[in-house]
């Protein structure tokens, strides 16, 4: 006779579980009551069936294997630019030539390099150049005319690079002149006079410093003459009160010396009636 409700007493879903997995670690003799209770309990059997079936197909499956390759980020990159020529060697070697002393002018232009070309050939020179400490000197140095580049003379047709040279040469030395000029410019402009402005600062401080003595002098007069009244505001009111205690205590012994007196005078008088007797 097979039952179509549960009637399990314990926890049911672990009694399951335990029983499917073969699991020994629980009481045996919980595992022997939920046999009992299995070959008489429908429901149970199909769920453990059921839990079987699952178990099995769950052991024949398997990951799918990747479809797709790994490759590297830098091979995939360097790949379409195999074919790609360099773009700089299709200028020519004179243009290439040119730029690189154009580049070289600037660099001059900044680090003060002179470039000379003249009869001896080309000589460069680096360092700090001394700017013309007068004026006049400068423009003496400005007016110069600029000689063209000395070309060496050979038997063939003259090459276009030397044009370019000499093009790049008298640029070179008009902007490093034109540097020297500002820098003269410059040294030779007036600077403003600081002692002035010195000066005028430390007359500033000078009465601010005066201004706060003085202020503060006022307040040390002030805070010394409110001292110097409380004294002697206090001072007369002591004297009030020492004249009246005097004054009180001068009272007292004159009626006392009365006192004596009158006791006195009766004692001479009885003693004189007693005598007399």
């Amino acid at each position: 006779m097979t039952e179509s409700f549960c009637g399990y007493s314990g926890d049911r879903d672990e009694a399951l579980i335990g029983f499917l997995y073969d699991d020994v670690t629980g009481e045996p003799a919980g595992r022997a009551l939920f046999e009992t209770h299995l070959e008489t309990c429908a429901r149970c059997q199909d769920e453990i069936a059921a839990l079987r079936v699952v178990r099995k197909q769950l052991a024949r499956w398997s990951p799918p294997e990747p479809g797709f390759a790994v490759t590297s980020r830098q091979a995939a990159v360097a790949g379409p630019q195999v074919g790609q020529p360099s773009w700089w060697r299709e200028i020519p070697a004179w243009a290439q030539v040119a730029a690189a002393l154009l580049f070289l002018g600037v660099s001059a232009g900044l680090a003060n390099l002179d470039v000379r070309y003249d009869r001896n050939g080309l000589s460069v020179r680096t360092g700090w150049l001394k700017t013309p400490s007068q004026p006049g000197l400068a423009t003496a140095i400005s007016a110069v005319p600029i000689a063209p580049a000395a070309v060496a003379p050979s038997g063939g047709p003259a090459e276009p690079w030397r044009a370019d040279l000499a093009v790049l040469e008298r640029q070179l030395k008009a902007e490093l002149r034109a540097m020297q000029l500002s820098a003269a410019t410059i040294a030779a402009r007036p600077q403003p006079v600081r002692a002035t402005a010195d000066a005028d600062v430390l007359r500033r401080a000078r009465a601010l410093l005066d201004e706060s003595e003085k202020r503060q002098q006022r307040e040390l007069a002030l805070r010394v003459a409110e001292v110097m009244r409380d004294v002697n505001l206090q001072r007369q009111a002591d004297l009030v009160k020492i004249d009246r205690y005097v004054g009180a205590v001068e009272s007292k012994v004159g009626v006392e010396v009365l006192k004596n007196r009158q006791k006195m005078n009766q004692m001479d008088i009885l003693y004189r009636t007693s005598q007399r007797q």
